[in-house]
């Protein structure tokens, strides 16, 4: 069994016969002796009479549905595999209403009052959950014993590294400072399909949480970088909330999962970036291109725009007369310097010494604290929101007194409380090995 990732359950003394049973595949409901009272959830007193007179009976596991949720996207890696997610309050014939979820079931065919039945899902060797599913067999995905139990293991989604179809996802560097993102699909010149979109969502906030790393480079594998979506989404995209959701849902996920990282996303382009691979590079925070590479946006040749985020992101990231030339002229043929002249890019290395050049870039910046670098991209990033001058100077200053307060600073700090002269001794040796190195 694969390690779980999802929460578990803490169990307290008045909760353990709840869980012990729910891994029995019996849901209990707490029983006050003294009211009568049915109580859900378990709690040390009863809060009708405040009476600790507990007991418990078993429930006979059949509701109706009160209210639901059906989560789409935007939820945390570890739950991506349960998407479509239900999310429901459901009254049980002892008179309680639990929070829980709705599984085995067409979305579609949830409605309020729906007859539902308990189920248990495995989660741990330990613990197993109460969802439910339709108590009529008809609107079931599954009969109940070709129903999955779940095991701890991430669902078959293949929203996992080892697993990812569409890209590579690897850390290294120094400590573990680096962690590369790469589209994969280089006989398609890695054009971005629904299933890239949800990985590259996954891959985002899987390293968002590994405190080693500082650096997230994201590149193409291949002769590109990438040259947009893939045309295969296209005939789907003729149906109206198809079209919206691939913008909405897709692509909007996968802008926020890049630029809210919390991490130092850079860009590393080779070849054509082109549409919504330009849009991926636009949410990166520093972008390095060889010469040869030729960039763009195209959408407008078709009669629309592009639609994620490049009408938005490219005034923002360069002079806004030469964004609307860039958007408005659909040219898939601007050349990295080109682009640099005009304000886009970070830096453009010539061919032959772009691996080298770009690798002491990233070798640069990993070195530096995480924390640090996660501070200073949220500063600026506030800072060219729109905000005034005295709010970006405020947000700056809350920033370093966070980062001067971190334990690991404080403790540096205090040597030099103890010893005001160590505070120029160490400078001055940090001058000398810099001055070596040099």
């Amino acid at each position: 069994m694969k390690q779980n990732l999802k929460p578990i359950p803490v169990t307290q003394p008045w909760t353990t016969e709840f869980w012990k049973a729910a891994k029995d595949g019996k849901l209990m409901v707490q029983h006050c002796r003294a009211c009568g009272a049915n109580i859900f959830f378990p709690k040390k007193v009863c809060p009708e009479c405040w009476s600790d007179d507990l007991g418990w009976i078993q429930s006979c596991g059949r509701a109706k549905v009160y209210t639901y949720s059906v989560m789409m996207d935007m939820v945390e890696p570890k739950f991506m595999g349960d998407l479509p997610y239900v999310l429901a309050m459901v009254d049980l014939e002892e008179g309680i209403r639990m929070t829980t979820r709705i599984v085995n079931c067409n979305p579609q065919d949830i409605a309020i009052d729906m007859p539902v039945a308990v189920v248990f899902e495995d989660i741990s060797p330990e613990f197993a959950l109460p969802v439910f599913q339709p108590a009529d067999e008809s609107l079931r995905l599954q009969a109940p014993d070709e129903a999955p139990q779940a095991t701890g293991q991430d669902a078959p989604t293949g929203l996992r590294p080892e697993n990812y179809q569409t890209i590579l996802y690897e850390t290294g560097g120094e400590n573990g400072a680096v962690c590369t993102i790469t589209l994969n699909r280089p006989e398609k010149y890695n054009a971005i399909n629904q299933r890239m979109a949800l990985e590259l969502v996954d891959a985002f906030r899987r390293v968002r949480e590994i405190p080693t790393v500082g650096v997230v480079v994201l590149t193409g594998a291949g002769k590109a970088f990438c040259t947009g979506g893939d045309l295969e989404v296209f005939p789907s995209l003729a149906e109206h909330t198809s079209s919206l959701n691939w913008l909405a849902h897709e692509g909007l996920d996968v802008q926020r999962a890049i630029a809210g990282c919390e991490k130092v996303v850079i860009g590393k382009i080779n070849g054509h970036c082109l549409a919504g691979g330009l849009e991926l590079a636009l949410a990166c925070d520093l972008l390095y291109a060889t010469e040869s590479a030729r960039l763009g946006t195209t959408e407008i040749n078709m009669g629309v725009l592009p639609g994620w985020g490049g009408t938005a992101r490219l005034p923002r990231s360069m002079p806004v007369f030469r964004a609307r030339e860039i958007v408005f002229s659909g040219r898939k043929d601007y050349t990295a310097k080109e682009m640099y002249d005009m304000g886009l890019l970070t830096r453009v290395f010539a061919d032959d010494g772009f691996e080298s050049g770009f690798a002491a870039v990233v070798k640069n910046i990993a070195s530096k604290k995480p924390v640090a670098l996660r501070m200073g991209k949220e500063v600026m990033a506030r800072s060219v929101d729109g905000c005034d001058l005295e709010t970006a100077l405020a947000v700056e200053r809350n920033g370093i007194q966070w980062l001067t307060y971190a334990p690991d600073i404080q403790a540096l700090l205090e040597q030099f409380r103890a010893s005001p002269d160590q505070l120029t001794r160490t400078q001055k040796q940090s001058n000398l090995q810099s001055d070596r190195k040099g």
